[in-house]
């Protein structure tokens, strides 16, 4: 930089200190915009969808459980949305007795996917009610409660889940 008239060096210096202090400015905001971006953008994030059957049931839950949710799920509530969705069947779908469900939006990892119904006699009126009481207040698909026979890794979109719910008086009631 050249020196101002006055020929103090002071004069020069303070510009130039200026001038650095507005790019150190402009380099960290747009660090900090790119940095923040990418979490946002490059997140891989997929959907998974099914159908369930069933014979019986107002409202039914399908939920999306993590490996570390997943460890003693029967005491612990509903996993939170959108890991959990609560599907008040239609008296179309009680009717043909199928219902689908899709999730959207869920993070890349491995997950186990669980299925609930609740009869007439203990409906809420507040769906998010169903997110306070342990899952073992409800009836539960028929598995062997082995995380193995749950698990799907979400890699990809996965579809076409089939989920059935047997009558209690079926050789395979629920659990």
């Amino acid at each position: 930089m050249e020196r101002e008239e006055s020929g103090d060096p002071r004069v020069v210096k303070v510009g130039e200190m200026r001038l650095k202090c507005k790019m150190a400015q402009f380099v960290l905001v747009l660090a900090g915009t790119l940095v923040l971006g990418i979490p946002a953008y490059g997140e891989e994030k997929y959907s998974v969808s099914g159908v369930l059957t069933f014979q019986e049931g107002e409202v039914v839950f399908v939920s999306l459980y993590t490996p570390d949710r997943f460890k003693d799920f029967k005491n612990k509530p509903l996993p939170p949305e959108p890991y959990t969705q609560v599907i008040e069947l239609s008296p179309e779908q009680k009717k043909t007795g199928r219902a689908a469900f899709t999730f959207k939006g869920i993070p890349k990892g491995t997950y186990g996917v669980i299925a609930f119904r609740e009869s007439k006699k203990n409906l809420k009126r507040d769906p998010s009610q169903y997110f306070k009481e342990p899952v073992s207040t409800y009836k539960m698909i028929a598995f062997s409660g082995n995380w193995s026979d749950i698990k799907i890794e979400l890699n990809k979109d996965v579809r076409g889940i089939e989920i059935r719910f047997y009558n209690e008086s079926s050789a395979q009631g629920d659990t």
